[in-house]
């Protein structure tokens, strides 16, 4: 600026010298200096100006750029709180879905339960209500039909466990009906003596183990084994109060089977 200003001021004295006096060129010379002293303190404020502004939006900027570095921290917090929530309440339901599950099998069980002792307690319920209709009607009539039974089994009773009765499907007499077809168990329906006998055929070359027994104890064990088929039979007389029950089971050897065809049978009658 300076270099522009001499040579501006060279080229004004020489046009000067040519055309008027000094004074006029030293007074024309002071008004340009004086317009470039203006123009240059304009220009010296309006670059202060652009600095200031620059500065302005520069920290603006710095600011704003802050601000979302804030923010986006927040975010990521906030979203690592979030996600880790959203986990614990995924285990959480987890947890609860299995424990529900748990509790629903349980519960299941417990009805299956009481639905299959309901079932045993509605037959005997029905045993025994039926032996007390029949000692109402018989009275003490002494001449009165007495018990009887005489039942066998018509189907294979297969795959036998522990103490499981053998229930004989077919009824050949059932004189007051103390024998139940859907139980294999016989209902007293008088005091009086009683005589039973049973007769059970294994399979071809196996084992089977069977019992007499009086309201669930064992009273008289029959046993088959053969190279062919064969019977074991036993027979028992007792004394018998209303509503006492006896039948014939499997013992032992699970898995037997017990032959049916009528080939095993059970008997009893009041003496």
């Amino acid at each position: 600026m300076l270099n522009l200003n001499v040579f501006v001021l060279g080229c004004l004295m020489l046009t000067y010298s040519c055309n008027g006096s000094m004074e006029e060129i030293v007074g024309e010379l002071q008004r340009e200096l004086q317009q470039l002293k203006m123009k240059t303190a304009h220009y010296d404020i309006e670059m202060q100006a652009l600095r200031i502004s620059s500065a302005n939006e520069i920290q603006t900027l710095k600011t704003s750029i802050a601000s979302c570095e804030n923010e986006l921290q927040t975010h990521k917090i906030a979203s690592a709180d979030e996600i880790q929530a959203l986990s614990n309440s995924a285990i959480s339901s987890a947890n609860e879905i299995e424990a529900l599950k748990t509790a629903s099998t349980k519960e299941i069980m417990s009805l299956k339960a009481q639905i299959s002792s309901l079932k045993t307690e509605r037959l005997n319920a029905a045993e025994s209500s039926q032996a007390l209709n029949r000692r109402f009607v018989l009275g003490t009539n002494s001449f009165a039909e007495k018990p009887a039974f005489s039942v066998s089994l018509d189907n294979h009773a297969t795959g036998l466990g522990n103490h499981q009765t053998i229930i004989f499907d077919n009824i050949f007499a059932n004189d007051l009906g103390g024998y139940s077809d859907m139980t294999g168990v016989f209902t007293a329906p008088l005091n009086g003596t009683y005589f039973f006998t049973a007769s059970v055929m294994s399979q071809s070359g196996k084992h089977l183990e069977s019992e007499i027994c009086l309201n669930g104890a064992s009273l008289v064990y029959m046993y088959s084994f053969d190279t062919y088929y064969e019977q074991g039979t036993n027979s028992v007389i007792l004394v018998l109060k209303t509503g006492d029950r006896v039948w014939v089971r499997h013992t032992n050897t699970p898995g037997s089977t017990a032959y049916g065809g009528h080939w095993s049978t059970f008997s009893g009658f009041m003496l």
